[in-house]
């Protein structure tokens, strides 16, 4: 050592003990704050489809932060252990933001950073936010700690968790009550949906640090665990005609040279040959979103006029997703397509992927990043009033890509559908978390609407779910694949179906009306 003890000096000697002390413990109480928001996605899929368990590690460290909430002294403290927490939290739990910008866009490694950090502190804002309004609650000094801990805290952040569903077209990633679907607690879903099990951790993670007999917590615990493992019981729907056969038709073809032109052929023979066997045998044949990367009208008369011959010849319809090109408003959409069937008809997807299938202000900023001039990121919007697809005889509520986290956006049409299909291309994130997360968010809304689910994507993960959200036959991720199955068609509705999210919509009135009592009325 060149310096002794004695003489070896750090930066943080030269200020006064007094402020020392304070210095690190504030320090350590942020970091603590970072580290709980980091925890957090490890609840999540693909942790917590490995074991159970993980999924009810999301109450210590979220107990640990709101009781950091609760002995913060300052708003200015509170705002920064917020938004701590939230770049802990998105920092792990949208990592693959990354990935798909700068593996798959293009963009150098420099302005791929700047934009997921960008997005991540977008994301944290609402914590910070959260954890400013809590300490202004506080500071009024006129509600019980109950009062406090049991709805103030719960309901502001299912409040923001729902605001942040919506706000800018809609981000509802990484909310709270996903992993719940490993655990009893999923009985709760059909009825109150996924905003209801995001209350219930809150609520959970409540009393553990509410300032109640230790046996009054456990036993409230204990009966929401119960009343959860009964409610799961229930069957919500009931079987409707014969179970319908599927192949799922994952071709798995490279994100990098999907979109080139010399790719095309390739990809049109795999199709071809991978469904070839699975004609004669299958009610349905299902293809992945966009899995040929041509516009409709440039293969309508030769390639998918031979497949709706095929189709109709075998009596199984095809559903398969693909770019759509209208030349008379000259706009293209995303869509999916029946061929083959008694009723052919289309679906055009109504909720795109902002800087992935359209890009706002787009004159702006395409020319700062190649990643904004990604093959097809200029789609336009279908109309939200588009007539169901009918599959085999069946009104089915279709999906592309993400539009299956909305849970709002599909119970127009769900009462009156005997099931669901998604199509999706989650190639774009590689192997990160993002298939994992989507998937558990698909399986959710098969559980609250009590619905079976065709699922098929690009390179996984394909599957087909159950009314329970259970898994009945899944494919590999990253292979070509053909997996086979069956889905029963269901009719009879949910709770949730019925009453959609208007039960917790009535909780954030009481508590703005509550807020407006506590801050304005003398």
């Amino acid at each position: 050592m060149l310096f002794s003890k004695k003489t070896s000096l750090r930066l943080i000697d030269f200020f006064p003990e007094r402020l020392r002390k304070k210095i690190i413990l504030g320090l350590t109480s942020w970091l603590i704050a970072l580290l709980c928001g980091a925890l957090i996605p490890l609840s999540f899929a693909p942790f917590n489809t490995q074991s159970s368990v993980f999924s009810y590690l999301i109450f210590f460290p979220l107990s640990l932060f709101l009781y950091q909430l609760l002995h913060t002294n300052t708003g200015k403290d509170a705002f920064f252990k917020g938004g701590l927490f939230g770049i802990g939290l998105f920092t792990v739990g949208v990592s693959w933001l990354y990935v798909a910008i700068h593996d798959f866009g293009g963009a150098h490694w420099s302005l791929a950073g700047l934009f997921t950090g960008l997005f991540i502190l977008f994301l944290a804002s609402f914590y910070a936010l959260f954890a400013w309004l809590i300490f202004k609650i506080r500071q009024k000094n006129r509600l019980s700690d109950k009062q406090l801990i049991l709805f103030f805290i719960p309901v502001l952040w299912v409040f923001l968790e729902w605001l942040r569903s919506w706000l800018f077209t809609g981000f509802p990633w990484i909310l709270l009550g996903y992993p719940m679907i490993e655990t009893p607690l999923a009985g709760f879903s059909p009825f109150f949906g996924i905003y209801g099990l995001s209350l219930l951790v809150l609520l959970i993670a409540s009393l553990f640090i509410i300032k109640m007999r230790l046996i009054v917590s456990l036993s409230i615990i204990l009966i929401l665990f119960i009343m959860g493992a009964l409610l799961n019981q229930i069957q919500w729907s009931k079987p409707v005609g014969k179970p319908l056969s599927v192949a799922l038709i994952q071709g798995n073809v490279n994100q990098v040279v999907k979109w080139d032109r010399w790719q095309l052929e390739k990809t049109k023979q795999l199709y071809i040959t991978m469904s070839k066997d699975q004609w004669h045998h299958n009610d349905l044949i299902v293809w992945p979103e966009n899995a040929i990367p041509a516009f409709y009208h440039t293969l309508a008369d030769d390639f998918y006029h031979q497949l709706t011959i095929q189709a109709k010849n075998t009596q199984t319809e095809l559903i398969t997703g693909l770019p759509i090109y209208d030349d008379k408003t000259e706009r293209y959409y995303n869509s999916m397509i029946n061929l083959g069937g008694q009723k052919s008809g289309y679906y055009y997807k109504t909720h795109l992927v902002p800087f992935g299938e359209y890009v706002p202000f787009a004159s702006l900023i395409r020319h700062l990043m190649h990643f904004f001039n990604m093959p097809m990121s200029g789609f336009s919007t279908g109309d939200y009033a588009q007539e169901p697809l009918t599959i085999k005889g069946y009104q089915v509520v279709s999906t592309l890509c993400y539009e299956d986290v909305f849970p709002q956006d599909m119970l127009t049409y769900m009462g009156q559908s005997q099931f669901m299909i998604n199509l999706s291309n989650n190639g774009w994130y590689g192997d990160s978390f993002a298939p994992h997360q989507h998937f558990e968010m698909a399986r959710m809304r098969a559980l609250e609407n009590s619905r079976e689910l065709i699922r098929s994507t690009t390179s996984g993960i394909s599957a087909l779910i159950d009314s329970k959200g259970q898994i009945m036959v899944q494919g590999p991720q990253f292979k070509s694949a053909v997996i086979n199955g069956n889905i029963q068609p269901r009719t009879g509705t949910t709770p949730y179906v019925f009453w959609g999210n208007m039960p917790i919509i009535l909780l954030f009135l009481i508590f703005f009306w509550r807020l407006n009592t506590l801050f304005y009325n003398t």
